[in-house]
């Protein structure tokens, strides 16, 4: 008898382990309502069915956004390694400052970051177009009557249908980014 119930257990435990989910589906914390943005390389942008990493920068950010930028290129290199191709998801970096920001000055930036990726795609809106899209995420920003700009420091996991899946701390003094969680969600929400 004890030998059945020890391989009945052992039998159930192998099954268990086989079909149990590998992943808690991530909750809907919100939405994204509308992609008004536009990408600064004058490119057509398609949102189409793919997960996406939202995350918002300035260039003149002195610390974070710089060190978040680093951090978003190591991620992509782990999801390469995953065997994940990048045109399975979007990175979108979108601009917090678009009257400093002009397209020109973001595509140095970029290039100073040597970001070629075709899926990693720099956004660029008016003043209230910015605000109404960071609205979506509850992202908050402020600048000074000096220019200078303080900001939340998330970024955010949006899956194929706009939905806001999850968010992800910024690089923060010697935090750094979280690649392989984001690397995780993003899989999980590719079909």
């Amino acid at each position: 008898m004890k030998i059945f119930v020890s391989v009945m257990i052992v039998f159930i435990g192998f099954i268990a382990f086989f079909f149990w989910p590998k992943s808690i589906d991530l909750p809907k914390i919100g939405e994204v309502e509308e992609w008004t943005l536009s990408e600064v390389s004058g490119n057509e942008i398609s949102m189409e069915k793919k997960p996406k990493l939202v995350s918002f920068y300035y260039t003149n950010c002195p610390d974070i956004c710089p060190t978040t930028m680093v951090d978003i290129i190591k991620m992509q290199e782990l999801m390469n390694k995953k065997g994940i191709s990048e045109d399975e998801y979007i990175v979108l970096s979108v601009t917090l400052d678009p009257e400093y920001d002009t397209n020109e000055r973001i595509i140095q930036y970029k290039d100073l970051f040597e970001i070629s990726s075709s899926n990693w795609l720099f956004l660029r809106g008016t003043e209230e177009e910015t605000k109404e899209f960071s609205d979506n995420f509850n992202f908050y920003y402020k600048k000074d009557q000096n220019g200078f700009l303080t900001h939340s420091t998330s970024m955010y996991i949006v899956d194929s249908n706009d939905q806001i899946r999850a968010h992800h701390d910024m690089a923060i003094g010697n935090k750094r980014v979280n690649i392989e969680e984001i690397a995780n969600h993003l899989q999980q929400l590719i079909k």
